[in-house]
């Protein structure tokens, strides 16, 4: 069996697939100089829908959205097309939506208590209906194991099964919107650093979900009063 195949079935059996080297230390280094200047409130590009441009930072941890249309070397590294290929055909997508980015940091803390804050991408995006959504979690420097990488509980297993990501700068990790995962706080000497991306099959759209909603549901255009995750200001096609 060829490696795309093997590929394939590892990430529809366990839920996530690890993929080595797939960006080079230029690109990378390129968005974590980017990302310093995000912080300093700097910015090369804007959106065309409405988001805050961003404002100097120093918070111990930030979740920044939407980073990716305000920095053009993350647009480059996360909608050139090659991330979205690889995605698209490990997980069987039938063409591929861009859904949402987040610019993650966190500076080390003091030794704790080891919470996880398990979660699954599907839970937070119970009003995107679609064949088939998932994320990219990208390391922008090398992990140890005290500075707290992703963590994934493979598909059908409990916690004793637990894989914590051994990342280097470039490295990626792909898993599905179903998939259990966490993000422990960093124990390690130095910030820690990442890109969540996040894609969906081409058939995405809106659906309503009791109260629920996503922040994408306020930037995108609407369509007979619902909205319209097709906008291509927001969730491009790739």
């Amino acid at each position: 069996m060829c490696l795309p195949e093997k590929r394939r079935r590892f990430l529809a059996q366990e839920g996530y697939l690890v993929v080595r080297g797939f960006f080079s230390p230029e690109e990378i280094e390129k968005v974590a100089t980017a990302q310093d200047a995000y912080y300093r409130g700097e910015h090369d590009v804007q959106p065309t829908f409405s988001w805050p441009s961003p404002r100097p930072c120093r918070a111990r941890a930030r979740k920044n959205p939407f980073a990716s249309f305000f920095l053009s070397p993350l647009a480059q590294l996360l909608r050139d097309g090659r991330l979205a290929k690889l995605v698209a055909e490990n997980t069987g997508m039938d063409g591929i939506r861009f859904w949402h980015d987040q610019l993650l940091y966190e500076e080390p803390r003091d030794p704790g208590k080891m919470n996880y804050h398990w979660h699954r991408e599907e839970s937070r995006w119970l009003t995107c209906a679609a064949t088939h959504m998932a994320t990219a979690w990208i390391p922008l420097i090398d992990y140890t194991e005290e500075m707290g990488p992703i963590s994934i509980i493979p598909d059908g297993r409990d916690e004793s099964h637990m894989k914590r990501m051994a990342l280097k700068a470039g490295d990626l990790v792909i898993f599905n919107s179903h998939t259990l995962h966490g993000n422990p706080p960093n124990f390690g000497n130095i910030p820690r650093r990442a890109v969540a991306a996040h894609f969906a099959s081409a058939d995405l759209r809106y659906q309503k979900a009791g109260k629920f909603s996503h922040v994408n549901e306020r930037l995108v255009s609407r369509k007979n009063g619902v909205p319209d995750f097709q906008d291509e200001r927001v969730c491009p096609a790739i």
